[in-house]
């Protein structure tokens, strides 16, 4: 299939789609075809394709369509990023001017680790930026979601592929990784000391929901050489004060 009409097909999804959410109530097929300007036999496959990927619904009963599932997934999960960052701003400024250190923001996206909000105390060319991914196994964001997330995806990941070495620091082999997960589990942080940068060090603290379950990651970090190790450990306590006041805001404002 061509760009072009790939690109023609994307462009009317994306009408029908507007159409939907505009509407005040499901839409009959004829109103669909009527208010797109579609010929039928291209609207029926079009819905068909929206129906497949759970964009589009279709009630069978009053034979209407409307939004489907996938869609209200979408909305609930921007509306929760939103509120965990709203939530995040105060206690990470709080925490950079307080440690003068580099404070992140982060959430599991597949099998990495997407940067959300950063505060820099000082501005360096290893920092991560929003919408910036990192690997799971050698950055202590990325630790702390292997460490609460099931057994089987977690599995799923290291084994499937194979651990890329940043450093000589940097754990390639899942046995030896799986116990330091365990001892993350025990103490409530993770730390990764020089395994993706030799230059960089950081430690990461859990942001909850309602329900328990870890939603998102909040790292302090900093330069090898500006701090000692056991300094940066010993800020986990602090770290994870701030990680409590961001899961206190996101559970007052209804998020994940």
């Amino acid at each position: 299939m061509s760009r072009t009409a790939e690109s023609s097909i994307v462009t009317k999804c994306a009408q029908i789609i507007d159409l939907l959410t505009k509407a005040r109530r499901p839409m009959g097929f004829s109103e669909i075809v009527s208010g797109t300007g579609f010929v039928k036999s291209s609207c029926h496959r079009l819905l068909a394709v929206l129906q497949g990927e759970r964009l589009v619904a279709y009630d069978t009963e009053n034979r209407v369509y409307k939004c489907g599932p996938r869609l209200q997934e979408w909305t609930r999960a921007v509306w929760r990023r939103a509120d965990l960052q709203d939530a995040a701003v105060e206690p990470m400024g709080q925490l950079r001017e307080r440690t003068g250190m580099n404070v992140a923001l982060s959430i599991l996206d597949e099998d990495a680790v997407l940067y959300l909000r950063t505060s820099d105390h000082v501005p360096v060319r290893y920092a991560a930026h929003p919408g910036d991914r990192a690997p799971l196994h050698c950055t202590a964001a990325g630790k702390l979601f292997l460490t609460h997330m099931s057994s089987a995806n977690r599995q799923k990941i290291l084994l499937g592929k194979d651990l890329e070495r940043f450093t000589e620091f940097t754990r390639t082999d899942a046995a030896a990784l799986e116990r330091e997960l365990e001892q993350i589990r025990a103490q409530g942080y993770a730390s990764a000391i020089s395994e993706e940068f030799l230059q960089v060090m950081g430690i990461s603290a859990p942001i909850r929901n309602e329900q328990d379950q870890v939603i998102a990651a909040l790292s302090l970090w900093t330069l090898t050489v500006m701090a000692k190790p056991e300094e940066l450990i010993a800020l986990a306590p602090e770290l994870q004060a701030a990680a409590g006041r961001i899961s206190a805001g996101v559970a007052l404002g209804g998020g994940a």
